[in-house]
């Protein structure tokens, strides 16, 4: 047995990663494990990750969990381990699976396991938190998927545990997939007014402009297109972005790995709109978009979208197209199929875990629901707050 490893019953074994150092070393295990999950591979890879806690790691314990079956790993788990106050109620250690806001998903890895595998060796990581390492208070599972049955296999657990918790939507996820058909018929299979639409504004900004497009894919001029992108960017409706750093580090990463589709839109010469797709295991996945709203007439991004849809269906040979996050009514007409990721709260079986939950289950739905309950529970928070840095 190798060490921090120890056995769970006669089939499997339990390693605990808590270093950074151990985390590194982790890599080959770690994608040969992403790999086998057949999406969303560059947000479940090792290098997403490594980048990720360079930039959010915030003092957190790293708690990386991986299961093993003989000397063979067949599952991980990428815990974190935080200590934060709980919905404004007390402070807690709370568990989570590492991401935020960029990660579309969040997920265990599992490798290629059958419906049955995969619940058994989720239960069997479950339980170890259950019932050996306790030092917690929740567990927090956010943006889980459905299409893999995790969080239903998850709260499955939970239930036959006998614990506490809550669930929740967390965002809407529109996609098109089994493409196996040239772009003309994924246009002809659209509404006939959305391509009518589009094809009125090629020609409206075409009889004004010199139109043209371009998508990089290589990194010999990345960092001119990372500047144009803040140009547009800053013409556009969206705020600047609060990670840029953090984003543009994981361009390079995309690039590197010839997962970017850089692409930008042009009015005599002028850069007018701009998106960024990421294309792995014939997957596109729709990172981000925006156009400069002085131009707002022409649907620039509209525009730009059919181009790339155009490229990425016959040239990259995809057979999924992903919004990744968000219920924006236009993702509709592009990708006609929703489903969702949810959220699952864990309480601990000790005194705080019941105490939070019987706060969180009963009592502040209420609360949320009365705005003198609401009043009364923020003066609260404050006092408390107040009391823990008086302490301190």
């Amino acid at each position: 047995m190798k060490k921090n490893q120890y056995k769970i019953d006669e089939n499997y074994s339990i390693k605990v990663i808590r270093t950074i150092e151990d985390f590194e070393n982790l890599k080959d295990i770690w994608n040969d494990l992403a790999g086998q999950n057949d999406s969303y591979f560059p947000w479940l890879c090792h290098e997403w990750f490594n980048l990720f806690l360079r930039f959010y790691s915030d003092g957190s314990e790293l708690l990386i969990v991986i299961l093993f079956r003989g000397s063979e790993a067949v599952a991980l788990a990428p815990f974190i381990l935080r200590k934060e106050t709980y919905r404004g109620i007390a402070k807690v250690k709370k568990i989570e699976l590492i991401g935020n806001v960029h990660s579309p998903i969040r997920n265990f890895l599992f490798g290629h396991s059958t419906e049955e595998e995969k619940k058994v060796r989720l239960s069997v990581m479950l339980r170890n938190l259950i019932k050996v390492y306790r030092d917690w208070d929740i567990i927090e599972l956010e943006r889980l998927p459905t299409e893999q049955n995790t969080f239903f296999l998850i709260k499955d657990v939970v239930i036959r545990n006998d614990m506490r918790f809550r669930e929740y939507f967390c965002t809407g996820n529109w996609y098109l997939d089994e493409i196996n058909y040239s772009s003309e018929q994924y246009f002809d299979n659209r509404e006939k007014s959305f391509r009518k639409n589009i094809e009125y504004n090629k020609k409206r900004i075409q009889k004004k402009f010199n139109v043209k497009m371009e998508i990089k894919f290589d990194d010999n001029e990345l960092e001119k297109y990372l500047d144009l992108y803040d140009e547009i960017r800053g013409k556009s409706w969206k705020a600047p972005e609060s990670d840029k750093t953090f984003v543009q580090e994981y361009a390079r990463l995309a690039c590197k790995k010839g997962w970017l589709r850089f692409a930008f839109l042009y009015a005599d010469d002028v850069p007018i709109a701009s998106q960024r797709w990421i294309v792995c295991q014939k997957k596109a996945y729709i990172w981000s978009l925006l156009y400069d709203q002085a131009y707002k007439k022409y649907s620039p991004g509209s525009i730009l979208s059919s181009e790339l849809c155009r490229y990425v269906i016959d040239e990259d040979k995809v057979n999924t197209i992903d919004y990744l996050t968000g219920d924006e009514e236009y993702k509709k007409v592009w990708t006609p199929e929703r489903r969702e990721r949810r959220g699952i709260v864990i309480f601990n079986n000790n005194m705080k875990g019941y105490i939070l939950a019987f706060l969180t289950i009963s009592i502040l739905p209420v609360v949320d629901k009365s705005r003198v309950l609401q009043t009364v529970k923020n003066s609260i928070s404050g006092l408390l707050k107040k009391s823990s840095n008086s302490r301190n």
